[in-house]
């Protein structure tokens, strides 16, 4: 019995993560990317203008998760390398909210709509979030540059 136990318990740990979801169809390449996704999503709730946006706009966790991550994607893939950087520097978390494969190909506004309303949200919110994520930049020093970029990108 104990051997039996022991085996079962060996086999239940050594399993893929993705074999305990029904994911029938999907290769482990394809589920470990949105596991993956989903665990950068998760840590990314923790992210500081994720809060501001879950407080000020009564959106859950994970409408402001994606919504801020599509913003900041649209910015990192617009930007010049210099405003990245300073915007990747004030936003702690930016990894987690931009890596998700999700977000990741998110190259104009059409883009950031469309993952807004992947999660519910109406792509007029965007007018909502974008003064939320400015302010919240504005609040960690943000250069006038920096800020009038974003400003001008998320109209």
């Amino acid at each position: 019995m104990r051997t039996l136990l022991t085996l079962s318990t060996a086999l239940l740990i050594s399993a893929p993560t993705h074999a305990a979801l029904n994911l029938s169809g999907v290769s482990a390449d394809d589920a470990n990317s949105l596991l993956s996704s989903a665990n950068s999503m998760m840590n990314a709730k923790d992210s500081p203008v994720v809060n501001d946006l879950v407080n000020n706009l009564s959106v859950s966790p994970e409408q402001a998760t994606t919504g801020v991550g599509a913003l900041l994607s649209l910015a990192q893939s617009s930007l010049g390398s210099d405003q990245q950087g300073e915007l990747s520097s004030m936003i702690p978390g930016m990894d987690a909210l931009t890596s998700s494969g999700l977000l990741s190909s998110i190259q104009d506004m059409d883009s950031v709509k469309s993952a807004f309303s992947s999660v519910g949200l109406d792509p007029a919110m965007i007018s909502k979030f974008a003064p939320v994520v400015l302010e919240y930049l504005g609040s960690q020093g943000a250069s006038s540059g920096l800020m009038d970029s974003l400003t001008s990108l998320w109209q």
